[in-house]
């Protein structure tokens, strides 16, 4: 064979794969279920609660890098990832999420096979 012409087929499958792989990403994010998470991931972005415990949570974060009274910060982080974790919104966008990466993995085993 020509390997002008091996190469020509080599580059042809090569841009059907990209072509297959932008249109199923394409039709991925076109889904109710990543819909769902992108309206859950803005839902949290937005939400005042969650940018106050962020912002607190920041603040030990920084200061247990500067070395200032480890286990007070570090106690006072875990209590307010506990109160961000049971807050709805965060458990709807946690929701949201297992059901978005299922679907990505649900494909991913699909391309796999």
């Amino acid at each position: 064979m020509d390997g002008s012409f091996e190469q020509s087929f080599a580059e042809e499958r090569a841009l059907n794969v990209f072509q297959a792989g932008r249109a199923l990403g394409e039709a991925l994010v076109e889904t109710p279920v990543y819909q769902n998470f992108l309206s859950a991931l803005k839902a949290i972005n937005d939400d005042p609660e969650i940018q106050r415990i962020a912002t607190q949570m920041r603040s030990h974060r920084n200061a247990l890098q500067m070395g200032i009274n480890a286990p007070d910060h570090q106690a006072e982080l875990a209590r307010l990832q506990a109160e961000l974790e049971a807050l709805p919104i965060v458990q709807q966008y946690r929701q949201s999420e297992n059901e978005a990466l299922a679907l990505f993995h649900a494909v991913d085993d699909l391309i796999s096979e």
